[in-house]
């Protein structure tokens, strides 16, 4: 929830960047967000731990978790966009080859790393 899938390769990577850079940016951002999560939610934990260290916790505190999971889910709806944002332009990865391929002007490029190399298909 808090930590994002990793890039498959570079060609994934590079590939959805020159897709759609505006999916791209908000995938950085999701992964920015999940990790403030992660820390908000050690954060959390210290500050309730503190808390009944010196005897002023109590249950009704425990709703402080809910933010951490909270600011998570909102780096997860930003992740799923930033995916659908690239399914709309047709972003495919394919595992086997390691090419990521989209549709441009009624197109299909095709981007293999570490080639480099965009190729336009009919």
């Amino acid at each position: 929830m808090f930590i994002n899938p990793m890039w498959d390769s570079e060609s994934q990577r590079l590939g959805k960047q020159k897709c759609t850079p505006r999916g791209y940016w908000l995938h950085a951002v999701s992964d920015l967000v999940g990790f403030f999560a992660l820390l908000l939610l050690l954060v959390t934990f210290v500050y309730l731990w503190a808390r009944n260290a010196t005897g002023t916790f109590h249950d009704s505190l425990w709703w402080l978790l809910a933010i951490p999971f909270s600011v998570a889910l909102g780096g997860n709806l930003l992740h799923g966009y930033s995916w659908r944002l690239a399914e709309k332009k047709g972003f495919r990865y394919d595992y086997k080859t390691g090419e990521a391929s989209w549709l441009e002007d009624g197109q299909r490029i095709v981007f293999k790393w570490p080639a480099g190399q965009e190729t336009r298909s009919e």
